[in-house]
């Protein structure tokens, strides 16, 4: 039971560490899209902009998602104790994370180049 608690409290700080980092750079910019209307004219929206931040944040989950995994991941082969089953169970959460990471990757590579062939927008 010792065992459970402080592995699982040496999770929640390895996490923590991650993403303080994060934390420290939460409000480095402002947004970029402005939704202030104007009682004259119609708001001025791009949406390739719009767009943009929004794949922007989708990623960055992705990415959060994916660097979770892999630490259950080590996690699970840390505490396997040699026992093979569990090996294999973590060498497959492992691989998944890895392909998860590689299809997140794809996928903002894919975005970039419709976004630049439709629109000729160029993504950040």
């Amino acid at each position: 039971m010792n065992k459970k608690i402080l592995g699982i409290m040496s999770l929640v700080v390895i996490g923590g560490l991650c993403f303080a980092p994060l934390l420290a750079l939460a409000a480095a910019s402002p947004p970029t899209v402005t939704l202030t209307p104007s009682p004259t004219e119609p708001p001025d929206l791009d949406p390739n902009l719009l767009l943009q931040e929004i794949i922007k944040y989708i990623f960055g989950f992705l990415i959060v998602v994916v660097v979770l995994m892999l630490m259950i991941s080590a996690y699970m082969f840390v505490t396997a104790g040699g026992n093979p089953e569990q090996v294999t169970k973590a060498k497959n959460f492992l691989i998944y994370a890895l392909i998860g990471l590689a299809v997140a990757v794809l996928a903002r590579g894919l975005v970039g180049v419709v976004l630049t062939m439709l629109w000729g927008a160029t993504t950040k």
